[in-house]
């Protein structure tokens, strides 16, 4: 039953996030908030093909550093942020549903979270990922946090590039960002490093702090 519980923490934190909205502001649609969830989740179509690719290609043998980074960077971490990316890009802001850094943020978070949800099941289930990352259920547990640390660069960048002429520079920002951020995170899971995983949350506690209080400050 334990192993389960993980599972949980990205639908909780989407409850979570609901039920703060609801209350801070007294009228506020669910429709938008549904389907960034749902679409999240649709997203994690490009992860699935991305990781059968590799696999197909290399047949999961990750036998140096390159085969590593690559698997890593590209074909987790890019698959990732990349579906989040276009989501948000031509779901959402296309429709002026994102006007600011804030609200960036926001519905980043609920792709997101809508994204770790469904994810997390297929790399509890073995479906994608690979065999060479240790303690799974520590990854689990922390995977929906990293998750929000990566949302608040994609989501922060790419309310920012609405309020600014040519959007081209701070969405390619987020991406790359949130990209590098998530490889880093999965990355430590394959070397077992666990000073390198305190210090990478503990640096992206102080960064997606940092971006967040600037999300409200420029809101106000």
């Amino acid at each position: 039953m334990a192993n389960f519980l993980p599972l949980a923490l990205s639908p909780l934190f989407i409850l979570v996030l609901v039920a703060y909205m609801k209350f801070r502001f007294s009228s506020i649609d669910i429709k938008p908030i549904i389907a960034a969830v749902v679409l999240g989740m649709v997203a994690v179509i490009i992860l699935i093909v991305s990781d059968y690719a590799f696999e197909y290609r290399w047949h999961g043998n990750l036998r140096n550093m390159r085969r590593t980074a690559a698997y890593v960077f590209v074909g987790i971490a890019f698959a990732s942020e990349f579906g989040k990316f276009l989501v948000l890009r031509y779901a959402f802001i296309k429709k002026g549903l994102v006007k600011d850094p804030l609200d960036g943020i926001i519905y980043s978070f609920l792709v997101g979270l809508g994204f770790s949800t469904l994810s997390a099941v297929l790399y509890y289930l073995g479906i994608i990922g690979t065999d060479k990352v240790h303690n799974l259920s520590l990854f689990l547990w922390i995977y929906p946090l990293g998750t929000m640390a990566f949302s608040i660069v994609l989501g922060y960048f790419l309310g920012m590039g609405y309020t600014r002429k040519n959007s081209f520079i701070d969405n390619s920002t987020g991406l790359f960002l949130a990209t590098f951020f998530h490889g880093v995170f999965y990355f430590c899971f394959i070397t077992s490093d666990i000073r390198l995983l305190v210090f990478t949350l503990f640096g992206y506690l102080i960064i997606g702090s940092a971006l967040l209080v600037r999300a409200v400050n420029l809101k106000q």
